[in-house]
């Protein structure tokens, strides 16, 4: 309230003269009025002179006016109604069940609430500082590109220093951004994978016009995989986009690669990371997964085209259960990847095929690629000029539908432009039951790494396939070479809000036996034991949950003393709360919604007097002329002669019943 909204005077001294108009008119009308202030609660009533100043950093209008229903209640005073002079902003959250238990209270007592908005709507002098993602999964002293935007707002242009700085405080990295007025721009600033999962922090300083601090900094979480990554890749018809693609994996040291590609009917051919000799086989079950366990040894099986010859109906119903039963990640290459309809595959592809494409067509992300954390992090930003000047690609597909749970992470935009011409999906990613499937629907990628013009831009080819790999194989319910998984609803929660863990198992032990060991920010731990639910499928669950109460960060880290499999960890953060210095921007929306909720009005500033001087008026008590009368019916001849008639006639009856 300490915010200037002219240069005479600030919020609240402009506040201060409205409830002097107010504290007048009920005093001229003979009114009751009391004038309370709010901070962490409800303050005592004071002459509205005497209010506390300006500085105190809690604000919490919903608990002050649960508060105020209360006292009301227990006083058996009810109020005939609430005005509230607020800037609309608290430091507790809007929860809308506590906004609905304010509103039921008020309803019920017929007591409106009507808002008065302090502070004018011209926007504050602010830069912010935003991930572009908030979780990012790496192997270790893997290069990194993290992403972030910068939004200016009534600002004159800035040059912003971004710094990223890990656990402890300690710089990491930085980089300096030129940021127009009320514009928002995206840059990237690199550093190199930590051995361990770790939160890092991205700030800027802040400028002395800005009116909030709190946004100048933004957290994201890496998450290190130590494990390789173990692909399998399966093609029936290889051509340029399955041999570079084989060859690009295989050279990653962090990828375990098993490939194999049909020449003909009779004969396969096959090479692995571990032994590059190349070797033929006249029989694909050499080295084909059969079984849902022979699958799980994968943390991720790439298709190319025609691969009717690698599966029958035992090999696809397997491979159904090895993504919606353990987790697994299947991903579609080269488009359609097999050239007859097998129903157990169905549930794989996240889309339904329509008529192939035959012209040329662009690589455009989506803003739900950028959402999904794919595109402005692990790899440019939809917006990024690289995507219009690679090479086009070829060889698509029309979709006749998207699947349920399917997100269009790019889209093909044709080259040339008419009627029939349109943009469709062209990378889709589908979460199926715990694991995840998705379509290249495109050929061609390899020139963005064979043509000239291509390199030049830079190595889009590895950057697009690793990238996009990792980030499936990350996206599924279990981390590369983990057989346990552990999930929490967000990366970060609230104070005494308690957090629900989800912990998954796809390994082969018979009696799992998880704890979950719980760090506190001060360094301290403790262990739950998570409690086993049952489940239709025969997967073993748990769920364990935890409230922390202190701000900081919190990890979580799932052990098994019976398995040698990574223990997966989260890190959970606790943002310490808000104050009311934090956001000086005014909130009119809220307190719009909290009157009319509650029957009241938005009162303009303007408008007070009007207001008052139709709804704060005393009235004449009114009297009620007589009570209920009593009107009996029994006594009127007719209702006895029918009881004396009923009374005759059961006595007849038991008298020839021989009862009498």
């Amino acid at each position: 309230m300490q915010q200037p909204i002219s240069q005479e005077k600030n919020r609240a001294q402009f506040a201060g003269e409205l409830t002097q108009e107010i504290v007048k008119h009920a005093e001229k009308n003979d009114l009751p009025f009391s004038v309370r202030g709010f901070a962490d609660a409800l303050l005592a009533a004071t002459p509205w002179e005497s209010l506390p100043a300006p500085g105190v950093e809690s604000s919490r209008m919903l608990t002050s006016l649960q508060q105020a229903f209360q006292e009301a209640q227990s006083s058996s005073q009810p109020l005939a109604g609430v005005i509230v002079l607020s800037d609309g902003r608290s430091t507790e959250a809007h929860d809308p069940a506590t906004l609905d238990r304010v509103a039921i209270r008020a309803l019920a007592s017929r007591t409106p609430i009507h808002g008065i908005a302090i502070g004018g709507t011209s926007p504050q002098p602010d830069i912010e500082l935003l991930c572009a993602s908030t979780s990012q999964t790496a192997f270790p002293a893997q290069p990194l590109s993290i992403g972030f935007h910068l939004r200016s707002q009534a600002m004159a242009p800035q040059r912003c220093e971004v710094i990223l700085s890990d656990e402890s405080g300690k710089e990491i990295s930085r980089t300096t951004l030129d940021v127009s007025a009320d514009k928002t721009v995206s840059g990237t600033i690199n550093a190199t994978a930590p051995t361990a999962s770790s939160r890092w922090m991205l700030h800027t300083a802040v400028v002395p016009q800005e009116t909030r601090s709190i946004n100048n900094h933004s957290a994201l979480q890496i998450r290190v995989i130590n494990a390789k990554t173990r692909v399998f890749i399966a093609e029936g018809s290889p051509y340029w986009d399955s041999k570079f693609l084989a060859q690009l994996l295989r050279q990653q040291k962090h990828m375990d690669v098993k490939s194999l590609h049909r020449l003909s009917d009779e004969r396969y051919f096959r090479v692995d990371s571990n032994d590059l000799q190349e070797t033929d086989e006249e029989k694909s079950d050499l080295i084909f997964p059969t079984t849902v366990e022979e699958f799980a040894k994968y943390d991720l099986i790439v298709f190319g085209k025609n691969i009717d010859s690698f599966l029958d109906d035992e090999r696809a119903n397997a491979l159904r259960q090895y993504v919606r039963d353990h987790g697994g990640a299947i991903l579609f290459a080269r488009g359609k990847a097999t050239s007859r309809e097998i129903p157990a595959m169905e549930p794989l592809d996240p889309v339904t095929w329509a008529t192939g494409i035959n012209s040329e067509f662009r690589f455009t992300p989506t803003r739900d690629g950028q959402a999904a954390g794919l595109f402005g992090n692990a790899l440019p930003a939809p917006e990024s000029p690289l995507w219009a000047k690679l090479p086009p690609l070829k060889d698509g597909h029309q979709v006749g539908m998207l699947k349920p749970f399917s997100r269009v992470l790019a889209e093909g935009s044709p080259l040339v432009s008419n009627a029939a011409s349109a943009k469709f999906p062209l990378l889709v990613l589908r979460r199926y039951g715990q694991g995840v499937t998705a379509v290249v629907n495109a050929d061609g990628l390899w020139k963005w790494d064979f043509f000239p013009e291509a390199r030049e831009l830079g190595n889009s080819y590895e950057e697009f396939w690793t990238q996009l790999i990792q980030w499936m194989a990350s996206y599924s319910e279990f981390l590369p070479g983990h057989d346990y998984s552990l999930r929490v609803p967000a990366t970060q929660g609230s104070l005494a809000e308690t957090v629900s863990v989800s912990i998954s198992y796809r390994g082969s032990e018979k009696n799992p036996a998880p704890k979950l060991e719980i760090t506190h920010p001060d360094g301290s731990s403790q262990t739950l034991k998570p409690a086993a639910l049952a489940d239709p499928s025969g997967r073993p669950l748990w769920r364990a949950s935890f409230t922390p109460e202190a701000s900081g960060l919190w990890k979580l880290t799932l052990r098994d003393e019976q398995t040698t499999s990574p223990a997966p960890s989260v890190l959970y953060h606790v943002p310490a709360p808000p104050k009311e210095s934090d956001d000086l921007t005014p909130d009119p929306i809220f307190l719009e919604n909290l009157a009319l909720a509650t029957g009241g009005k938005v009162i303009q500033p303007e408008h007070l007097s009007d207001f008052l001087a139709q709804n704060l008026t005393s009235q004449s008590p009114t009297s009620q002329e007589s009570g209920a009368v009593w009107l009996s019916t029994w006594n009127h001849v007719a209702i006895a002669l029918i009881i004396a008639f009923l009374l005759s006639v059961e006595w007849l009856l038991r008298r020839r019943q021989g009862l009498a």
